[in-house]
């Protein structure tokens, strides 16, 4: 089995849950923006303000059973065979620095606009680049054969990204970005030699502290929101 991949599908449906339970059950299509912002959603003038746990805490966020419902589809679709290829620790790495450059190119790109971002579609982008990346450079039919499957995905998300409205293309391309960089780089390295395995599991542990402070942090914060 696949226990990033499992665990991150968890993570997100228990999320939802959590928005139906304290905000109610219309929260399941279309989730109010306050419910979202206490939520951990990424609204950029609340992150500049000190809520930095926003760049992690977005991504297990979705607006509605549609928004989820697609991305962990793909998620399935695409994490179980690079969780297999590269290893867990490798694999939770590249989601979390995929999700964390994903909510970093909405800040850079659009400022301090007041414009929420959530969803796990930055990271889905970042294994998709790296999946792309990492098929090509790292050689070997099997490898190889993904690389169009990658591929296709990339064309599908950039496409629905453009003709339906209110899709975070600044997001998508930051998270393909990183994802790619990382493909090319776990491309050229042997992936089972311990003394390389070890720093990737070290990597990945502080990414998981880091996600689980994150959440802490919007648990101690989310009453003292006050919504601009």
């Amino acid at each position: 089995w696949n226990p990033v991949t499992t665990l991150i599908l968890g993570a997100n449906i228990v999320n939802l849950l959590a928005v139906m339970v304290l905000f109610g059950p219309q929260n399941l299509w279309q989730p109010h923006t306050e419910a979202l912002i206490r939520m951990g959603a990424l609204l950029p003038p609340l992150f500049f303000q000190g809520d930095y746990w926003r760049l992690l805490t977005y991504g297990y966020l979705h607006i509605g059973i549609l928004h989820i419902g697609f991305n962990l589809f793909a998620l399935s679709q695409v994490g179980p065979f690079l969780e297999e290829e590269i290893g867990p620790g490798r694999f939770f790495t590249l989601y979390t620095l995929a999700l964390i450059s994903g909510g970093a190119a909405d800040l850079l790109w659009r400022g301090a606009a007041m414009i929420i971002v959530a969803g796990a579609s930055g990271a889905l982008f970042g294994l998709i680049g790296f999946g792309m990346s990492y098929a090509h450079f790292r050689g070997g039919a099997r490898v190889r054969g993904q690389r169009n499957f990658f591929f296709r995905w990339a064309i599908y998300g950039f496409l629905f990204g453009l003709i339906v409205p209110a899709i975070d293309n600044i997001a998508h391309f930051g998270g393909f970005i990183t994802g790619a960089a990382l493909g090319y780089f776990v491309a050229n390295e042997p992936l089972h030699q311990a003394r390389l395995t070890r720093p990737w599991m070290t990597l990945a542990y502080l990414c998981l502290i880091a996600t689980l402070l994150s959440f802490a942090w919007m648990l101690v914060a989310r009453n003292g929101i006050g919504l601009l």
